[in-house]
């Protein structure tokens, strides 16, 4: 049975502090303040399982229990900037950008929706000096956040889509089932990482209009007692200088869902809600004409809603 998949990678500044100031993109994820509770709204409206993959540390309740909060094992990145340990000034001074604990809460409080893991902080699996022992206590301190909510984060996006195979052990160990993966062209196989520079990043630009990598339906596959749920588009917010394009946007990825819904695949469409944070009833039409698609699908072909916890649980049954 085909599935329309969810996963919003949910982490504020936490996300962004290593390329972004808070001058030039501060507004934005201030505005995921008015973003989550209106994304919390039309999911529960259109009945959708969605998975927040949440850095951990915006689950703490303010700076000073994010400062008693260590790893047992810290990141060990050559580049000490990458490090979100290194924005205790920041993180003090715009607490509002860094700590959300009540968004956290409102995700659980709604049905249908899961609380997954984005790590603890925002860990770059790819960075040099980056291990998979300090990835293992990373992990640790995120289950160790979800539990003060009373429960286990069961699925993992890797941050930057850093995907490391060898570090998949780890998240086992940690509680992790399921993982979300990267489409198996070779513009996106790689995660954030753009093979061929500045035009391998106007190709993936172009694919956000036309099917350049084509539809990108997946299939869920299980490896190891964890499955790997592929991603297939990501969601490119509402832009002024880009907006006579939107319909080509959304028709083409209606366009692999209905794919999706026909052969029996996997659909998995993501972003940020920092992303919405910005021109935010204009992001909410599009994305609400997308769940009215999948309505029609679901009515025609049986397509399901899910959760990335819901492939572990059928799996497991």
């Amino acid at each position: 049975m085909s599935s329309f998949v969810i996963s919003l990678d949910f982490e504020l500044f936490w996300g962004v502090a290593d390329s972004r100031t808070v001058r030039e993109y501060g507004p934005n994820v201030a505005g995921v303040w008015d973003a989550v509770p209106r994304l919390l709204a039309l999911f529960r409206q259109y009945d959708m399982r969605v998975t927040w993959a949440t850095v951990g540390m915006l689950m703490c309740r303010d700076y000073r229990q994010w400062q008693e909060i260590r790893p047992t094992s810290m990141p060990g990145y050559l580049r000490k900037s990458c490090s979100n340990y290194e924005m205790a000034g920041l993180a003090q001074e715009h607490p509002q950008l860094f700590f959300a604990r009540p968004l956290v809460q409102s995700i659980i409080d709604t049905p249908g929706q899961e609380l997954g893991t984005h790590t603890y902080s925002h860990f770059y699996c790819n960075e040099p000096g980056a291990s998979a022992e300090q990835f293992a206590a990373d992990l640790d301190c995120a289950q160790a956040l979800a539990a003060e909510f009373g429960t286990v984060c069961r699925s993992l996006v890797f941050p930057r889509n850093q995907v490391r195979t060898e570090f998949l052990d780890a998240a086992r160990t940690a509680g992790i089932r399921v993982w979300r993966g990267n489409p198996t062209h070779p513009l996106y196989r790689d995660g954030h990482y753009a093979p061929g520079g500045a035009a391998g990043r106007a190709l993936r630009l172009a694919d956000s209009w036309v099917p350049v990598t084509g539809t990108n339906v997946g299939q869920a596959e299980r490896d190891n007692g964890m499955f790997n749920v592929p991603a297939s588009q990501f969601l490119r917010p509402y832009s002024t200088a880009l907006s006579a394009l939107d319909s080509l946007k959304l028709l083409r990825i209606k366009r692999g869902m209905t794919q999706a819904a026909q052969s029996g695949g996997i659909y998995q469409l993501w972003w940020h809600p920092h992303n919405f944070g910005r021109n935010l009833e204009q992001n909410l039409g599009a994305l609400e004409s997308l769940l009215g698609h999948f309505q029609t699908l679901r009515d025609k072909f049986g397509m399901r809603s899910q959760a990335l916890a819901d492939f572990a649980t059928a799996g497991e049954s």
